[in-house]
């Protein structure tokens, strides 16, 4: 017997639904994009100003958003260009038009791992930015004693005597802390241990400076007997 010929208003139908799915998953996709974009460029925005943001390891949470953004950006358009042609065309061609809905439902179907892993990314980079918010009320003020105690030991240094007993370890410490001061503000330093806060590690430069100007009190006071 022959097969019952498909009718052109049983592909339509069917290229209704692919289309309708299309859509949904093109949402999926587009609007975590969007946003991603925004988050990328606010955070990016945070690095490389000298002023102790952690630039290393805020670029390497980054790196994997060009690529994914790009990716996405190729299959959006791919969609897109199909759909404003099949937007403005009559076909009762129930082949064409099966082939049509063919290609939206496998695009729905391959759209939905990247959306997944598009969403995954949009949560990593918002607990990102809610981090460097935190840290950028919570830095300031820890920063500045650093940069005070690290001056005011340097001062100690300056002003007392020649003959200061362990003068020149107390210099290395204070030449040291300089450097570690250097590279918080620059950002070059990488978060690799849950519990890792700049604001611990200018506390530290903090500490390391108040050491070195006890040590040279205790030196003078030793000194005047």
């Amino acid at each position: 017997m022959w097969g019952r010929k498909r009718r052109p208003a049983d592909a339509e139908r069917r290229l209704t639904a692919a289309m309708e799915a299309a859509a949904e998953a093109h949402g999926r996709l587009a609007g975590p994009a969007e946003r991603i974009d925004g988050l990328h460029r606010a955070i990016e925005a945070t690095c490389s100003h000298g002023d102790g943001m952690p630039t290393s390891s805020t670029r390497e949470a980054l790196a994997e958003v060009p690529g994914a953004l790009e990716s996405c950006r190729h299959l959006l358009a791919d969609y897109v260009r199909t759909r404003d042609e099949w937007a403005h065309t009559e076909v009762s061609d129930p082949d064409r038009l099966d082939r049509a809905a063919h290609f939206f439902e496998s695009w729905a179907e391959q759209a939905d791992q990247p959306a997944t892993q598009l969403e995954e990314l949009l949560a990593a980079l918002t607990e990102v930015r809610t981090k460097l918010h935190e840290l950028r009320i919570a830095l300031p003020p820890v920063r500045a004693r650093a940069h005070a105690a690290v001056t005011a030991a340097s001062n100690d240094l300056l002003w007392a005597r020649s003959s200061l007993p362990g003068r020149f370890a107390l210099e290395a410490r204070l030449n040291a802390l300089g450097d570690r001061l250097r590279e918080l503000d620059a950002g070059r330093v990488e978060l690799v241990e849950d519990g890792d806060e700049v604001t611990d590690w200018y506390r530290e430069v903090e500490k390391g400076a108040a050491e070195v100007r006890d040590a040279v009190s205790l030196a003078l006071s030793f000194g005047d007997r």
